[in-house]
Order: C-alpha cells, then sequence, then structure tokens
C-alpha cells in the first residue's frame, strides 16, 4: 500500500467515547454474518490496535490481525497483531477460516491486489467479510470530512482519505473481473452515524 500523502492518525479514532461505542456497535454487525467460532482461525486486515481481534480471542477464536500502521501495532491492545500490507499478506495459501476489513478497502489504492490476496488466504467455503461507506463517486470522502477537517485541517484531503467509491454491483464486478474464486453472498445496507454496506462472499 504505497504512500497517498495521508498519514492515518490511529490516536485520534480510538480516543473518544464515539469511537469506542462504534466498534461496538461494528462487532455486533459483524459477527451477525462471519459467525466466527471457537478454534476458527480469522484473519482482520486493518486491525489498527487490534480491539476487535481482542474481542474475537475472548470468544475462543484464533485470531490475528494486520495493519500497515507500525504505530498502531506498536500501542498492540491483544496479541497475534502485525505490521502488514493488504496487498501483501504474509500468510501461506488457503491460511484462514474466516477473513474481514471493516473500512479498509476504500483507503487502498490497488483493489486487485488486496482482493487477490484476501481470496489467496482464505481457505476453500471460507468467508470474507467487507464492510464500506456508501458514498456516490460525486461525494466519495463525504463521509471521512470531519476527520479531514479535524485531524489534516483540510477538507480536501478527504479524497485522499477515501480513494475508491464503492457499492455492492461494483464489488461484484471487481471480483468478476479479477477472475477471484469468491461467490456473493449478500450485501445488507447498515446505519449508525453514516450509511454503510457489508458485503459477504464465499470462496468457492
Amino acid at each position: 500500500m504505497k504512500e497517498i500523502g495521508i498519514s492515518y492518525n490511529y490516536q485520534y479514532a480510538h480516543s473518544t467515547y464515539l469511537s469506542t461505542w462504534f466498534e461496538r456497535y461494528l462487532f455486533q454487525v459483524l459477527q451477525r454474518y462471519l459467525d466466527a467460532r471457537e478454534g476458527e482461525k480469522v484473519l482482520e486486515i486493518g486491525c489498527n490496535r487490534g480491539a476487535l481481534v481482542k474481542r474475537l480471542q475472548g470468544l475462543g477464536v484464533d485470531a490475528y490481525g494486520v495493519d500497515i500502521n507500525a504505530e498502531a501495532i506498536a500501542d498492540r491492545v491483544t496479541n497475534n497483531l502485525s505490521v502488514m500490507d493488504a496487498t501483501h499478506l504474509e500468510f501461506p495459501d488457503n491460511s484462514f477460516d474466516k477473513v474481514y476489513s471493516l473500512h479498509t478497502i476504500e483507503h487502498i489504492p490497488d483493489l486487485q491486489k488486496a482482493l487477490t490476496e484476501m481470496e489467496r488466504i482464505l481457505k476453500p467455503q471460507g468467508r470474507l467479510v467487507l464492510t464500506y461507506p456508501i458514498e456516490p463517486s460525486f461525494m466519495r470522502g463525504f463521509w471521512c470530512l470531519y476527520h479531514a477537517v479535524v485531524v489534516y485541517k483540510n477538507p480536501l484531503a478527504a479524497r485522499e482519505i477515501h480513494i475508491h467509491s464503492i457499492h455492492p454491483k461494483k464489488l461484484r464486478e471487481l471480483v468478476h473481473a479479477f477472475g477471484l474464486r469468491l461467490k456473493h453472498v449478500t450485501s445488507p445496507f447498515f446505519g449508525s452515524f453514516y450509511p454503510q454496506y457489508l458485503t459477504v462472499f464465499e470462496k468457492v
């Protein structure tokens, strides 16, 4: 994942009650579709300090997390976390029963590499869960505008933070175009502070 001029400020994102509540809410939604079970090997891509990984570990899941932000990993809240690029995952093929990535894919410049890596490390019949904001192309970056202004003091940074405008149809088309062995299962809408999609794929 190359530098694009924006450095993710993990301390800001994890220092407020709002963010803590949002993480708890996201975990509840995630588990509804991920259904991670005791003993399963699960990977989070874009784990930050590992708060959701820790929650899964508390359920007996063999959970791991990776993030490109070395500072976030250094300030980890649990074990099994590594500094790693989503486009170059350092795991063998078919390593994980389930993989998930929450509000990360819209930030990754090379989506093809990232999605290909996710499919590669997922076991056959394994499940991939992705969440991303609902932002039509003309309003890409809208839902991180507050973050851009408060953290980076630059509203134009919003379109560097959210590089892609993604919706379920586009994601399905990309998976097909990239020749990935991922079958679309569902893409429900859900909302909290802003509208989002959650997409589930299974590896065939």
